[in-house]
């Protein structure tokens, strides 16, 4: 009698997709893939993968595996993986252990090479509440406590 062999399941994946036209502003979670064509501003984090389509925009801080860009993203990024496609644009400060730029994509920033467990140790940062600042009734008053 011949042995079956079996393959153990995958978890099915989810896939989120935020279309062209939907703005979405705030802490946003999600556990799949994400696929965004809109703008997107705040903190986002993806247990898998975030691609920014053509004409996406995300402002903000991220943390994912892999990060796909052909759109916009300005911010920080945290991921295993970047790749940035021919209309992609990544402006601002990345932690990841590899990165490609293709013909076309643009970088501006810094990019910190970390290996994988310390990618994954790394958290955002909770948004930093505004000092309380003390401003004076007088601008020419030289005298502020």
């Amino acid at each position: 009698m011949a042995k079956k062999i079996f393959f153990p399941k995958k978890p099915p994946t989810t896939l989120s997709f935020i279309a062209k036209g939907t703005k979405l502003t705030g802490n946003i979670e999600f556990i799949g893939d994400v696929l965004i064509g809109g703008d997107v501003s705040g903190q986002i984090l993806s247990q898998a993968n975030i691609t920014v389509e053509q004409g996406g925009r995300v402002e903000g801080e991220i943390k994912c595996q892999e990060f796909i860009v052909d759109g916009f993203f300005k911010g920080r990024l945290i991921c295993e993986r970047l790749v940035i496609q021919r209309h992609g644009v990544v402006d601002g400060d990345v932690a990841s252990t590899s990165m490609q730029i293709m013909e076309g994509g643009q970088f501006i920033g810094l990019r910190i090479k970390e290996d994988i467990s310390t990618i994954q140790t790394h958290g955002l940062a909770a948004p930093k509440e505004p000092k309380n600042l003390q401003l004076a009734s007088d601008p020419f008053k030289t005298d502020i406590p």
